[in-house]
């Protein structure tokens, strides 16, 4: 007769509870640790510090990526311009983590609901910097290595900065980045795109 058969229905239970805590707690390390090679192993460079792909460089990868053994045989043996990761470089592990990052993405917003996108009219000097539009520009660019709300991550914590530097101080950094900080001007955000979260950066408590 097996061991479990034998057990009572409440140390089942707890046992059912701790393997489930576990996996999760599990899954979020892994996500965390999967983000971090992400950017590592240079991944954002080509495909985007979210995932988002570019016409120019590589293809998106999230919000739902291939299936994790495609990814794994791709990633080993590319094809076309990408570079070849051996197992030394990046093991099936790690890849498996890089996965369940980029699976944990949420997927972009409808167009519909960007108030940038439904008026064709360029936007005025009066509309240039509507309420929250630094936020969200944080949130599709910055949030995944300096944190959702500034408190750091993969990248340095954003809070307070404004003790140190001032907002052009801010917008040059965003312009000419250092270490593994991706540039995103100008092909990503543009000059009002960087003085708006700039500012939003700047007010980070």
């Amino acid at each position: 007769m097996p061991l479990y058969s034998r057990l009572p229905m409440k140390a089942l239970a707890c046992i059912a509870f701790a393997v489930s805590s576990g996996a999760h707690a599990d899954t979020n390390a892994d996500i965390e640790t999967g983000r971090a090679l992400f950017m590592q192993k240079g991944c954002y460079e080509c495909h985007g510090v979210l995932g988002q792909g570019s016409a120019s460089t590589g293809p998106a990868l999230a919000p739902h990526p291939v299936p994790l053994s495609a990814m794994q045989a791709y990633v080993h043996d590319p094809k076309g311009e990408m570079p070849v990761y051996s197992k030394r470089i990046l093991s099936d592990d790690e890849i498996a983590r890089i996965h369940a990052y980029l699976a944990s993405l949420p997927p972009n917003p409808p167009a519909e609901s960007l108030a940038l996108l439904n008026d064709g009219a360029a936007p005025t000097a009066q509309a240039s910097a509507p309420p929250g539009h630094g936020s969200s520009i944080y949130a599709a660019n910055c949030a995944a290595c300096h944190g959702a709300s500034g408190e750091g991550g993969v990248g340095p914590a954003l809070r307070g900065i404004a003790s140190r530097y001032g907002t052009s101080d801010i917008e040059g950094r965003i312009r000419e980045p250092s270490g593994i900080m991706p540039r995103l001007y100008p092909h990503v955000l543009n000059d009002e795109e960087v003085r708006d979260v700039a500012r939003y950066v700047a007010q980070l408590r």
